[in-house]
């Protein structure tokens, strides 16, 4: 690629995670951008309302994907986008039976479509998701086959979507688009679901959170325009070149001291060379060369050695400067601080934090005298600290003025009290999993919203802020969080923060549990 491309400054990857092909089924946390109408049609399928449902977008729009993650919702989906050659009805409609009744298929067509009719109506839970796609079909001979098609799946109890390209969409007659009870539009990407969409990406290949740059963000925005197969196969290119070809970070000249000390030394080394291509023939002494050699230490300076050739030699002239105006520090030369101030000994105790505190040996005598000039507040203190160990003392002070005095002792930010530092204690730490013994009475004991959690997250990674898995809770962001939190905190999900989302799944000790209730089979 070419040098203008901006670096990207990915970190350590296991695999390059930008793949041109759709996402498959279980793979809807990578699914940006499409959150209104992914929760509107799983709605539909909870709901058990049956949708006629066009899907409109551009090539590469990610419609596929779509599809096969809203497929999660149901556990009866088919989804169809190989066209066939001949008899296309008849084998359309053979194929939604197999794939949602099997492989007893009447030699009727309207057998077929009867008994399919039958089936989709005794389905329990959500209703069955069937999606047309076929986006390599001319849309005039598309518009034919449907309309043949379109009086059968009308009378389905299923979410049909059959998907269109724009191309297709102007083939079509008015007359056969007014059958359908919704046409939903993708739209490309804008520049911040761009950006969440590669930070996404990375996140699933490397356990060190990134940050998009600027300037990187900027280039794939304009060269792909927000389409999302476009953005998935430049971002490809780009990680692919880095990850071969890392280039050599370009940085900014600090001082003009820099940039004039390379000169000199440049100028310096030019000089030498042209007084060696001077001197004609070389002079060996002799004389010189009896004396016993003189010891020679070199002096640790910038200027000792010369500076070496090539693309390193700014960097090399920015480090001595940088070494001569900020040497590195010697832990032999530093003075060692002193624990306690010269002349006290260690054994005394203070008592007060006034300016006119005075220190009390453990055996002197105070005299009533001394005891006036005390504050009465330092007088109780230290009344308590002489009072016998068995002798009950009486509070003194409040407690919210010492346990402000603690926060300031420990320098702690104003503004925090003790359930956010309590809670900034058990933050996950970026890119680490974390986990909790199970509790087993609790995995008995489940709710119906939290049973579905774990039921999800037996299968893929989940965030409270995931409006799909929201939407079939019914319950807000706040209610997700809180029990994603106490399952966590009975270790049957474990949390890994990436990037600001916590993302949970469910731990291997509950997956074993599950097992062995018989509730889960085993993955070998």
């Amino acid at each position: 690629m070419s040098e203008d491309v901006p670096i990207l400054g990915i970190p350590a990857l296991r695999e390059n995670p930008f793949k041109a092909r759709p996402l498959e089924r279980g793979q809807s946390n990578m699914l940006i951008g499409r959150d209104e109408i992914s929760a509107r049609w799983t709605r539909f399928l909870k709901a058990r309302t049956a949708r006629m449902v066009l899907l409109i977008g551009e090539n590469g729009s990610g419609r596929s994907s779509l599809m096969r993650c809203v497929s999660e919702e149901t556990s009866k989906s088919v989804h169809l986008d190989m066209f066939p050659t001949s008899e296309h009805a008849h084998k359309i409609l053979h194929e939604i039976f197999v794939s949602l009744i099997g492989f007893d298929v009447p030699s009727s067509t309207q057998e077929m479509v009867s008994r399919l009719v039958s089936e989709t109506e005794s389905f329990e839970g959500p209703i069955p998701l069937i999606s047309l796609d076929f986006s390599n079909v001319d849309g005039k001979h598309l518009s034919e086959v449907l309309s043949t098609l379109t009086a059968p799946l009308e009378r389905l109890n299923a979410l049909v979507v059959v998907v269109l390209s724009t191309e297709q969409r102007a083939q079509w007659p008015t007359a056969l688009v007014n059958r359908f009870d919704h046409d939903d539009v993708i739209h490309p990407l804008d520049i911040g679901q761009v950006k969440e969409l590669c930070q996404t990406r990375i996140a699933s290949a490397s356990k060190i959170s990134w940050e998009m740059p600027q300037l990187a963000l900027e280039y794939v925005f304009d060269k792909t325009s927000g389409s999302p197969s476009k953005v998935m196969r430049l971002m490809r290119d780009m990680v692919d070149e880095e990850r071969a070809n890392p280039r050599e970070m370009k940085y900014d000249e600090p001082t003009s001291e820099i940039a004039h000390t390379v000169f000199e030394e440049e100028q310096f080394t030019q000089e030498d060379n042209e007084e060696e291509d001077t001197e004609p023939v070389f002079d060996l002494d002799l004389e010189e060369l009896a004396k016993e050699p003189e010891l020679i230490v070199a002096e640790s300076s910038p200027q000792s050695f010369p500076l070496p050739m090539g693309a390193f030699r700014s960097l090399a002239a920015r480090n001595r400067v940088n070494k001569q105006e900020a040497p590195p520090f010697d832990k032999n030369a530093a003075k060692k601080p002193t624990r306690e101030p010269e002349g006290v000994d260690a054994n005394h105790l203070w008592i007060s934090n006034s300016p006119k505190a005075m220190l009390v040996q453990e055996n002197q005598n105070v005299k009533e005298d001394d005891l006036e000039d005390f504050p009465a507040d330092d007088f109780q203190d230290y009344a308590e600290l002489q009072a016998p160990s068995g002798e009950a003392t009486q509070p003194v002070g409040d407690v919210e003025g010492l346990f402000t005095q603690l926060l300031d002792a420990l320098n702690v930010p104003e503004g925090l009290g003790l359930a956010e530092l309590l809670a900034a204690m058990r933050r996950p730490t970026i890119g680490h999993k974390e986990s909790n013994p199970l509790d087993v009475h609790t995995l008995r004991n489940l709710s119906k919203s939290e049973a579905v959690l774990v039921e999800v997250a037996s299968s893929r990674e989940f965030s409270p802020s995931d409006n799909r898995l929201r939407d079939r809770l019914n319950v807000g962001r706040p209610r997700m969080s809180q029990m994603s939190n106490r399952l966590y905190r009975a270790g049957i999900l474990s949390v890994q923060q990436k990037g600001r989302t916590r993302m949970f799944k469910l731990t291997n000790d509950a997956r074993a549990q599950l097992i062995a209730w018989g509730m889960m089979e085993a993955v070998v």
